[in-house]
């Protein structure tokens, strides 16, 4: 043989082969009235939408002002508002790395036990930082031209 290849060709029985039968349509069973006047009741229904998502109780978060600093003020609550009283907490042994990240829900009292310090002395350094007034950015002033 030469280096031709045949196909082969199956024939089909065509009396035995299935025919693919399209689904048969089903109508929508409808309802009568009678039905639905006995299943319903005899008031309209109220339909009352579920929440999406249930919130947890929110934990009571006070305004931290000057006066209100204590041991059981938040660390993290105190940097907020009192951003310059990080300097004290660093220098006193807060650690603020990813890995420590949990120390900022910690309370002076902790944080003072912690670090083997005094809650008082540590609440006093913290007040005297908090009660320094901000530095003011120098403004720069426009001259106007003298008149001529």
């Amino acid at each position: 043989m030469s280096g031709k290849k045949r196909a082969v060709v199956r024939k089909t029985n065509k009396k035995h082969a299935k025919k693919a039968k399209p689904a048969k349509r089903v109508k929508p069973r409808e309802t009568s009235k009678k039905t639905l006047s006995k299943n319903a009741p005899a008031q309209p229904s109220q339909v009352i939408p579920s929440p999406a998502r249930v919130e947890p109780p929110a934990i009571e978060r006070s305004i931290i002002t000057i006066g209100t600093i204590r041991g059981d003020t938040a660390i993290g609550d105190l940097l907020v508002a009192f951003p310059r009283t990080r300097d004290v907490l660093v220098r006193k042994g807060l650690r603020l790395e990813a890995e420590d990240a949990g120390d900022i829900y910690m309370t002076l009292d902790a944080f003072s036990a912690m670090n083997g310090l005094k809650t008082e002395n540590l609440v006093l350094d913290i007040v005297e930082v908090a009660k320094e007034p901000l530095p003011q950015p120098p403004v720069s002033q426009l001259v106007a031209a003298p008149a001529t």
